[in-house]
């Protein structure tokens, strides 16, 4: 998926082999410090890899946020995928974690990742430079968060 140039358009170039590696060995380091970070999604019913979605560490001028951040496999894109494990991400990330919010580092040009992190109710609270592209950084407050679930749960 990492090798792919159109799932890459939005990073600076394709992972190579090595890159893609380690991509890899970075998740699963995660998983030891800080104990989190993101998820396989499979398909309900074949079990087929659909992406991946979950919390991460990321540094955003200085400032480590917990990030929440989604993949979704080439020509699964629009499916749904994305929000659907977002929602449960971020979820988690309230339950799990003492953090009183979340963020999504979204390139602007990327219509369907702004869609879905305006489908969690991130707004984009700044902008930062990410090797050398603009990134908006959409942010969802814990209270923000609380509120909107209640909201969908009654």
């Amino acid at each position: 998926m990492f090798s792919d140039p159109e799932h890459m358009r939005w990073y600076p170039e394709p992972f190579s082999r090595e890159a893609s590696q380690a991509w890899l060995d970075r998740q699963l380091e995660r998983y030891r410090d800080p104990g989190f970070g993101l998820l396989i999604v499979e398909d309900r019913q074949t079990g087929a890899f659909l992406g991946t979605v979950g919390p991460t560490i990321q540094l955003v001028d200085e400032v480590e946020h917990v990030e929440i951040g989604w993949h979704t496999k080439p020509g699964r894109k629009g499916d749904g995928i994305a929000p659907e494990a977002a929602v449960a991400a971020t979820a988690w990330a309230f339950e799990n974690l003492d953090i009183d919010h979340v963020i999504s580092l979204v390139r602007p040009e990327n219509t369907g990742s702004n869609r879905v992190a305006q489908k969690l109710g991130m707004h984009v609270d700044t902008e930062t430079d990410r090797v050398g592209l603009r990134h908006y950084v959409y942010r969802i407050d814990r209270v923000s968060w609380e509120t909107r679930a209640a909201g969908t749960a009654s």
